[in-house]
């Protein structure tokens, strides 16, 4: 199964690139910005491309983060830089730049959010002082998956470390299970990947809870975890 990045394995990589992608006089103030969103996968995403990809080569450093709009599981985030703002579409899968924050976007974007116009959509775009700044930290309601970082309630991305397995209860990208359903000793190719997926929805998918943690089958109300929470 594909492996998704952790929030630490995204913090180290977006380090990695801040040494090489501001300047120097930006490094430690860049760097704490960063820490400060090291429990918010969604931010963390979205910082990790900005600085692998610098939009039109800028080399500037994320001063500040703002929610414009959510939808489902997309989120428009506006993203500041110490001389240009940008407007990001992120979600669980996909970070996709939009260009600079206050110019016209993707009709099929406007359309997504209940956007009738341009127009319409521009009137919403406050000054970047007028826009919160993005919270730190995941507000419990809707604290995404740890790992891959889908909403309480809907699947995770297939690989993700901390699904359950509907056939043993235990981790599923840990145990045998995907094996035993297919009959093989390894997955080798896409194809066995596809034809285990159709199992998994055919046998019923456990969706993320909260109380979903790593855990050893049987020893908590962690991992394993399949009883209403309280």
């Amino acid at each position: 199964m594909s492996k998704i990045k952790t929030n630490n394995q995204l913090l180290e990589e977006i380090k990695l690139y801040i040494r090489y992608g501001v300047p120097e006089d930006e490094y430690q103030a860049s760097m704490d910005f960063v820490d400060q969103y090291r429990n918010n996968i969604m931010v963390l995403r979205l910082l990790a491309d900005y600085y692998s990809t610098l939009p039109e080569g800028r080399e500037e450093a994320v001063v500040k983060i703002a929610i414009l709009a959510s939808k489902g599981d997309v989120t428009l985030f506006v993203l500041q830089t110490t001389g240009h703002a940008y407007l990001y579409a992120v979600s669980v899968s996909q970070v996709v730049w939009l260009g600079e924050y206050g110019v016209d976007v993707d009709p099929e974007i406007l359309k997504y959010f209940g956007y009738g116009s341009q127009e319409e959509f521009h009137c919403e775009c406050v000054s970047i002082q007028e826009l919160r700044e993005c919270d730190g930290g995941d507000e419990v309601r809707n604290q995404p998956c740890p790992a891959c970082g889908v909403l309480e309630g809907e699947y995770h991305l297939l690989g993700c470390s901390v699904e359950v397995c509907p056939w043993c209860d235990g981790q599923l990208s840990k145990c045998n299970c995907r094996f035993e359903q297919l009959q093989v000793e390894e997955l080798t190719n896409d194809e066995e990947l596809e034809r285990f997926a159709d199992l998994l929805s055919a046998k019923g998918r456990i969706p993320y809870k909260r109380r979903q943690k790593p855990a050893y089958p049987g020893t908590s109300c962690g991992l394993d975890y399949r009883g209403e929470e309280e």
